[in-house]
C-alpha cells in the first residue's frame, strides 16, 4: 500500500493529468509534488487505502462513489 504523504503543511491543490496516470498536489509549504496513481488500479488497494485515510469503513453512499461498479458493498476495515 502506498499514502501521499509528503507535504508537510496543508495540501490545497489537487488534480488528476488527463490519462488519470498521475495526480499533482500543492500545498502551503510551498511544494508541488507527483503522484503516481497505479495504486487505485487495484481494488483491495483501493479499498485498504481508503480505510487507512477515513480510518473507518466507507458508507454504503461512500462505496457507491469511489469504488469501481459491479463490486458488493462491504466493510473494508475491521
Amino acid at each position: 500500500m502506498a499514502l501521499y504523504t509528503g507535504h508537510t503543511g496543508v495540501v490545497h491543490s489537487v488534480l488528476f493529468s488527463p490519462d488519470g496516470n498521475t495526480l499533482a498536489t500543492s500545498g502551503n509549504d510551498g511544494t508541488v509534488r507527483l503522484w503516481d496513481t497505479d495504486v487505485f488500479n487495484d481494488l483491495a488497494t483501493l479499498t485498504h487505502t481508503a480505510c487507512t485515510i477515513a480510518g473507518r469503513s466507507l458508507t454504503e453512499r461512500e462505496w457507491r462513489r469511489y469504488v469501481p461498479g459491479g463490486v458488493a458493498y462491504h466493510r473494508i476495515c475491521p
